[in-house]
């Protein structure tokens, strides 16, 4: 087992390694790096406040979906505890690793809360920051079509797929008793008398909950996709608003496979096809990717901070 997985973990090194050498293959990569270096300090400190703002957004969201009345320690904890999951995700290929641990940090300090349904909670806040997510793509997607931007059809069939099993998700939730399904088989099968636990957030004086999260979600996931138009104009690279809310959340989907290390050479050659469509110079994308990875660093090292102390 644990040679399968070093060699898994080999393989996506690798595989990122080949990305980023196909990425910047025809580009000056030391000039890139210089006007990197160009950037104001000032617009570096701004947007890894901006970051860690939508941070604090998704600790808010996380908290509202356990605790009834939620106060600001509350806030602070559930953002804390989601700054150190974004850390343990640099060390995998996908960002939705760190949901596996960042619940961890809360059971010290919840501790009427059982682990199984801090855990079942991350998964929850996950699908409906999802649902948020792919809506916002949606709707993006279709926009973009009516002013013929280039993309694959399928991209728009794909979100349409996902949005309607998001509908079908909360149909269920909305209108299945799981009080009375699991009083009445959880006596009989064990099995089933354990996933109540999973699935309390879901019973009915608990639902409340779920329209405040997804109205949260409703205004983070914008805000969260916003930075990579400050990128454009720091670097001249011409990307509209428009053009930002159409593509990143296509590639920000793609990206939760784990195709590569932290999404670096991934997200350069996403960004190089789906930007370079509409006539954005190479060097410029690469510039709006390069940084908006590494500002994705720097901000998950706050998480680091956290676990120091």
């Amino acid at each position: 087992m644990v040679k399968k997985l070093l060699s898994s973990k080999i393989l996506r090194l690798g595989f990122s390694a080949v990305l980023i050498y196909l990425a910047f293959r025809k580009i000056d990569v030391f000039q890139l790096f210089n006007q990197l270096r160009t950037v104001p300090v000032w617009f570096v400190g701004l947007m890894i406040v901006y970051q860690s703002i939508t941070m604090v957004l998704g600790g808010i969201r996380w908290s509202y979906l356990l605790i009834d009345k939620p106060v600001v320690k509350d806030f602070w904890n559930f953002t804390k505890a989601s700054f150190m999951g974004s850390f343990y995700s640099l060390f995998f290929p996908t960002a939705m690793a760190g949901d596996l641990l960042k619940w961890l940090p809360l059971m010290k300090k919840y501790n009427k809360l059982t682990k199984t349904r801090l855990a079942s909670s991350v998964l929850i806040d996950r699908i409906i920051g999802f649902s948020a997510f792919t809506l916002v793509g949606l709707m993006a997607l279709i926009v973009g079509k009516i002013l013929n931007y280039q993309f694959f059809d399928s991209l728009l069939w794909l979100f349409t797929g996902l949005v309607a099993g998001i509908l079908i998700f909360y149909t269920v939730v909305f209108t299945v008793n799981f009080d009375k399904f699991f009083i009445r088989f959880g006596n009989r099968y064990r099995i089933v008398d354990k996933m109540f636990e999973v699935v309390e957030l879901l019973k009915s004086e608990h639902k409340s909950r779920i329209i405040k999260v997804f109205l949260i979600s409703m205004i983070s996931e914008p805000v969260w996709i916003m930075p990579v138009w400050f990128y454009s104009l720091i670097f001249g690279a011409g990307a509209s608003l428009l053009d930002v809310y159409i593509f990143i959340p296509v590639i920000a989907l793609i990206l939760v496979l784990p195709i590569s290390v932290a999404g670096f050479g991934a997200r350069e050659n996403l960004y190089l096809y789906f930007f370079g469509s509409i006539g954005l110079g190479a060097e410029k994308i690469l510039l709006m990717s390069t940084f908006g990875g590494l500002l994705g660093v720097l901000n998950s090292l706050i998480g680091g901070i956290f676990l120091l102390f």
